[in-house]
């Protein structure tokens, strides 16, 4: 999806705004800053952005009434235009939406719906970690100061959100900056002193900005904890809102909560990252992680193409030696870059050109099953560990050496920069490159030696030293390292020599060269140092977000003390004559290198970043509903299921997990706190502290699961009261409508392709070519270019094109016609059918349907998206203490007689815990109880009996004879059931 209003906005010329819609002094920032072009372009553009907002749609004036704020974002809407006109798509249905009753509370719903237009006053700034964000959101803050000063926008009080005390401490540190200019004062203060304060107007050129941590805004008032409805101030505020990436559906209540203290006034999100469609939709400024490394403002970036397979835990014929050459090779590359880097220093005589070249390795797992020593974050330390400690046989070296330059020869870079091999790699340098080089640039040690750890008063990092050495070489930083102290470092010997630092605070002037940990250790860390990231283990669409974020953080570079360019792009620099004839060895220390562990971790950073590269998509145009098949001579009617709430508990069906030592804490807990104390406390009623007292007592309603530790028992408290609130569901059915099935309206596609696609998908869903299209097929015709027999083809249209790596075609009964497939290398087109696993089940349907009668009188199929429609089954995620959607990939219907059948597929599903859980999810729901037990009967109309099933497609049957009979490999079971 393209930024559209980014597009609307730039249309206006910002030359011609009045002048008092013209940012004030827009290229400085502080005595030491100015703004880069691109900061200055997301000011301008919200500039251009508020002023069609708050003077075109409708001029605000002093004392307009709420009716007229509500035309203006009516007006303001209409000139997003998506799709067809409206922006039907992103409209918060009740039984839909799980923000929808927070803001019914202060929106007046219309036929239980809240238009989109009510959430349409916000500007989204998409820029990439590492562009000076902060910058543009302290003066676009000066920016509405001056806007209110001259009277051109309503008197609202700044609202500035981040999610964590050092976010916060950033943000502090740089408005100290901005007022050492001497202009426009910024003063900020806690929300909790702002009341229900109007808006302050200060002696002399003076603002109050009130700040707040957002992961600490909820609809409770505790000590940590602000209830936004004390501040809301009747939605009449400018909310800034950092990091706005954070909180996807399990946070969307916080994300309503912004919604509402911003509605009379105005919301600003600020982001690296953003996927979510309205997110892009309203984008005012995408200078993401592309631009950003295209216009010089980032490291190059290299995906080194090889898997990491050593570590796949999965993948047991991988030897030992393999795992070793795998990290050594990333070892060399760091090694590499950091004599190339002395190199360059010494060359030019500028002790501070660059930066001292960082590993980091980021795990999916660093404390989970540290007993067994299966734990992500160990594997790769024993084998570091092997390296820096042991004897490496030259010859095993020197192929790890030859493999890497063989590897950087077909190097291509990402986001589409020079062409193929990295640019300035020595190889003659790396193959000189000694293990006693090796060992001085990474281990800080020349010679092998005994490893000794140090760690630190907060427990939170562990640093590694050569005990040959002077200075530690690797830190891990995690949340607790007390079980890897206990059950990993036997034998290892402790020094305390530095055991009071935090490394973590000082590794910009550190001798570390290897940073270990997982995904939460990187967030709101500024750093230009690394040159390599190793993913470990890290896979799946979660991750995406926290690639590009990890990514962001390792592509800063300073090429000189506050020159934020590579080399290439500085200009009016006094040191570039110095470095010139060095130009062409500076790209390894201006290369971001990945390795990954896994094709499906490769896949999952190409996939983060490839979102990044191509986000300006359009939708594509030409899918249509399918004529539905025949019951007699009427049309077959669709069903799909519904759910209620019914009354009663969940906690003997769904058992709250924790373990033994925290069920133990909680009752000690528990027999210390009176119930007038929860109440008045921790503003508990009388039926949650019954339900509290009543769990913990019948302990079997507790499930005992030895990892499931709460280190805070408030915490704790709320998720268990959030437990007791869950209420059984129950299922019915109705009517499929028109918002349950929708990602066809949503299929886009990079703009280059959009026309081509378009005539193809025409010339299969109409069954003919284009009127354009048909024009010149007449003139190659007339011209002989092409046969008679081709022109009739071509005319009549086909069944099946193929285009790219991509096929249009029709399949028989499915719910829209064509239907796109393709493969994983389909990067640049979205909501098509592309999974492996999916198109094979497509193959096998049809081929079977081909050479077999289905057994009943009507049947039709549609493909699923998880991330946009609406059919799904519920299952309780024992993990999450809470329920989940369980989105199949197919959905069949089929009736005959009275007999009506929905049956969900699912060609990913495997054997494994999730796949039990979903199952069991739809046994409670659409089976009468008990294993074989037959499935639930329901009634629709005055003709059908409708009944529900699930199969998981797939080959490997599961290991539990309780689950086999949901697995099916054969197309015929969907219309056989067993």
């Amino acid at each position: 999806m393209t930024p559209l209003l980014e597009s609307k906005a730039t249309a206006l010329n910002y030359g011609e705004l009045p002048e008092t819609w013209r940012v004030p002094n827009i290229d400085r920032f502080s005595p030491q800053k100015t703004l880069y072009d691109y900061q200055r372009s997301a000011l301008e553009n919200a500039a251009r952005a508020l002023y069609r907002y708050y003077e075109q749609q409708h001029d605000w004036h002093v004392g307009e009434s709420e009716g007229a704020n509500t035309t203006r974002k009516l007006n303001f809407a209409t000139q997003y235009g998506y799709p067809s006109g409206s922006l039907a798509p992103f409209t918060l249905h009740r039984d839909k939406s799980p923000i929808f009753d927070i803001l019914s509370e202060f929106i007046e719903p219309h036929h239980d719906q809240i238009p989109y237009h009510h959430l349409i006053n916000r500007l989204c700034f998409w820029m990439a970690t590492g562009s000076g964000k902060t910058l543009v959101m302290i003066k676009l803050i000066e920016y509405l100061h001056h806007l209110i000063q001259h009277g051109e926008i309503p008197q609202h009080n700044v609202l500035l959100l981040a999610p964590s005390e050092y976010l916060l401490g950033q943000i502090r540190r740089t408005v100290d900056e901005f007022n050492s200019a001497g202009g426009l004062q910024i003063d900020l203060l806690p929300l909790r002193q702002a009341g229900r304060a109007p808006y302050q107007r200060r002696l002399g050129d003076a603002l109050t900005v009130y700040y707040h941590r957002s992961d600490n805004l909820s609809d409770v008032h505790k000590e940590a904890m602000t209830d936004y409805r004390v501040y809301e101030n009747g939605g009449k505020w400018y909310v800034f809102l950092d990091e706005a990436h954070k909180g996807g559906k399990e946070d969307s209540k916080r994300q309503a909560y912004y919604a509402v203290m911003a509605r009379q006034g105005f919301l600003f999100n600020f982001s690296a990252t953003f996927t979510d469609e309205e997110d892009i939709l309203t984008t005012v400024k995408k200078y993401n992680l592309e631009e950003f490394v295209r216009n010089g403002h980032g490291k190059h970036v290299y995906l080194n193409e090889e898997e990491y397979t050593a570590f796949n835990k999965r993948n047991s014929e991988i030897s030992h030696d393999e795992r070793k050459k795998i990290v050594l090779k990333s070892l060399i590359t760091l090694g590499y870059v950091s004599l190339r880097v002395n190199e360059l220093r010494e060359g030019t005589g500028l002790s501070q050109l660059y930066h001292q070249p960082l590993m980091l390795t980021l795990v999916h797992s660093v404390n989970t099953d540290i007993e067994n020593e299966q734990n992500d974050l160990w594997a790769f330390f024993q084998t570091l560990r092997e390296i820096a400690t042991g004897e490496i046989d030259e010859k095993f070296f020197k192929d790890a050496k030859g493999e890497l330059i063989k590897d950087w020869r077909n190097a291509r870079l990402l986001f589409g920069e020079n062409g193929a091999g990295l640019v300035g790699t020595d190889e003659t340098t790396i193959q000189r490159m000694r293990l006693t080089d090796l060992r001085e640039a990474v281990f800080r040690a020349r010679r092998r030696g005994a490893l000794q750890f140090i760690l630190s008063k907060d427990n939170k990092e562990l640093a590694f030293q050569m005990k040959n050495a002077d200075a530690p070489f690797a830190l891990i930083r995690i949340g607790d390292t007390t079980k890897w102290r206990n059950n990993l470092l036997a034998g290892f010997e402790e020094t305390t020599a530095l055991q009071k630092k935090s490394f973590f605070d000082e590794l910009e002037k550190s001798p570390i060269t290897i940073l270990m940990g997982s995904r939460s250790f990187f967030e709101s860390w500024d750093t230009n140092r690394p040159n390599v990231i190793n993913f470990i283990n890290i896979g799946g669409t979660d991750a995406k977000k926290f690639v590009v974020q990890s990514v962001g953080r390792g592509v800063r570079i300073e090429t000189l003390p506050d020159r934020r360019l590579r080399f290439s792009h500085l200009s009016n620099c006094a040191e570039k004559d110095s470095i010139q004839p060095y130009h062409d060895k500076v790209q390894p220390a201006e290369t971001l290198f990945l390795f990954a562990t896994n094709r499906t971790a490769v896949a999952t950073v190409l996939a983060g970043l490839e979102a990044e590269k191509s986000s300006a998509f359009e939708v594509l145009e030409g899918f249509e509903k399918a004529p539905r098949a025949k019951v007699g001579d009427q049309e077959m009617e669709l069903l799909v299921p519904e759910y209620r709430e019914t009354q009663g508990s969940m906690t003997m069906q769904a058992r709250f997990a924790m373990s033994q030592g925290t069920l133990d804490r909680l009752i000690g807990w528990f027999e210390k706190t009176s119930d007038s104390v929860l109440a008045v406390r921790d503003g508990l009623a009388t039926s949650e502290i019954t339900g509290l007292r009543n769990m913990i007592e019948q302990t079997d309603r507790v499930r005992i699961k030895p990892d499931k530790c709460y280190a805070r028992l408030p915490f704790l408290q709320d998720r268990l009261i959030s437990h007791l609130a869950l209420k059984p569901q129950d299922s019915d059915v109705r009517k499929l409508n028109d918002t349950d099935i929708v990602h066809f309206r949503h299929v886009s596609v990079h703009p280059e392709y959009v026309r081509e696609l378009t005539n193809h998908l025409n010339q299969v869903a109409h069954g003919r070519s284009s009127d354009e299209e048909i024009v010149a097929l007449t003139k190659k015709l007339a011209s002989r270019e092409i046969t008679r027999e081709e022109f009739n083809k071509h005319v009549a249209g086909e069944d099946e094109i193929t285009f790219k790596n991509l096929r249009i075609k029709k399949i028989a009964r499915h719910y829209y016609l064509p239907v796109i497939l393709g493969d994983e290398t389909s990067d640049y087109i979205r909501h098509i059918i592309k999974v492996k696993s999916e198109v094979k089940f497509l193959e096998a349907l049809e081929e079977w349907t081909q050479r077999n009668e289905v057994p009943w009188d009507a049947w039709m199929f549609s493909k699923i998206d998880e991330s946009l429609d609406e059919v799904y089954l519920p299952y309780y995620n024992a993990e999450q203490n809470d329920y989940s959607r369980f989105l199949p990939d197919f959905v069949f219907w089929m009736c005959r007689g009275n007999e009506y059948r929905i049956v969900f597929v699912d060609p990913k599903g495997s054997a494994h815990t999730s796949a039990y859980r979903k199952i069991d999810g739809y046994k409670v729901l659409f089976e009468q109880g008990g294993d074989g037990a037959p499935v639930r009967e329901f009634s629709y109309g005055k003709r059908w009996k409708v009944s529900v099933g699930l199969l998981m497609y797939n080959a490997e049957a599961p290991p539990s004879q309780a689950y086999q009979r949901y697995w099916a490999d054969d197309p015929a079971r969907i219309f056989h059931p067993a």
